[in-house]
């Protein structure tokens, strides 16, 4: 049968964003009906999420870099770039060790740009709104919402990464509510503009509608999982191979079945350590993920979705 020529990665992204609004839509609409979901159902949706896909997205960062690099560094571009990626990745870590509160601060900025910056380029943010109103309304989104509204559910592991009393954090957080009509009136200019462009926003509404009803925990487990990381690997499946969804299916599934495994080693090895779920488990994995974040924001700048052979430097 002749390869199908049609570019699928619109057609993917929609049932993305339609798996999204379906789950997270129905949890909150559960939430508002007076359901709960215990921290054991938090921790294990988030844990999944991290395992499946939401670390190991990050494991096509090489493969992003190559085109890059191996032409301007010959054969040692590998080298280089692992050296280089590990030592963004440890000074984060001693930064949590020697400054951990600042280092949370710049975690969470460092957070906002990121999931931004990822939104933006996966056909959410709208031809009528500054590109820098869009990051930052999409970014803030599942930052700010959380915190503002659910300090006491996010002081806890944001206290252990900080490593500073959760009394003393709590406070802070809901500082933050200040922020929330700054951010509500960017979110509707947004929503306002994509919906005169005739483009959806029901994804965007629930994933509010989530982060608003739902614990944090399992609210920012699914926009990390089915949201960003989908999202990105879609993306990333589509600079491979643009024409052929099946080839680039087998290619996500090459990379990313060895890093899930090797996450949730990691993952047991942490739980392992300390009993503790926030102090032993979530705190340090977050702060992992902090560290690769750094070096990973730096590589998706790369990514020409063109493909691996058509970048031109």
């Amino acid at each position: 049968m002749a390869e199908d020529r049609r570019p699928w990665l619109g057609q993917a992204l929609h049932v993305q964003s339609g798996v999204s609004t379906i789950l997270v839509g129905s949890l909150s609409l559960a939430a508002m009906m007076g359901m709960t979901f215990g921290l054991g159902l938090q921790v294990a949706v988030l844990l999944a999420g991290l395992v499946l896909i939401g670390v190991p997205h990050g494991a096509f960062d090489h493969l992003v870099a190559r085109p890059v690099l191996e032409r301007r560094l010959g054969r040692s571009w590998s080298v280089i770039f692992v050296t280089a990626y590990l030592a963004l990745a440890g000074l984060v870590l001693l930064a949590w060790m020697w400054v951990p509160q600042t280092t949370l601060v710049v975690f969470l900025a460092a957070t906002v740009v990121h999931f931004g910056l990822g939104d933006a380029e996966d056909g959410l943010a709208p031809d009528g709104v500054p590109r820098l109103v869009v990051v930052l309304t999409y970014g803030m989104l599942p930052v700010l919402l959380p915190v503002a509204f659910h300090a006491a559910d996010a002081a806890p592991v944001l206290a252990a990464m900080a490593k500073m009393p959760t009394d003393t954090l709590e406070p802070l957080l809901r500082a933050t509510q200040w922020l929330v009509p700054v951010w509500l009136a960017a979110f509707i200019w947004v929503t306002r503009t994509r919906l005169r462009e005739h483009r959806g926003v029901a994804e965007r509404l629930t994933t509010a509608a989530g982060f608003l009803l739902l614990p944090p925990l399992l609210a920012f487990g699914l926009y990390f999982s089915i949201g960003h990381a989908m999202r990105h690997v879609l993306r990333l499946g589509a600079w491979h191979s643009p024409y052929s969804q099946a080839t680039a299916f087998r290619w996500i599934g090459r990379v990313m079945v060895p890093a899930c495994i090797l996450c949730a080693f990691g993952l047991a090895g942490l739980a392992l350590v300390e009993a503790n779920v926030i102090t032993g488990l979530l705190a340090p994995a977050f702060r992992i993920i902090a560290a690769l974040t750094l070096p990973h924001m730096i590589v998706t700048s790369w990514l020409d979705p063109r493909g691996p052979g058509d970048r031109r430097i």
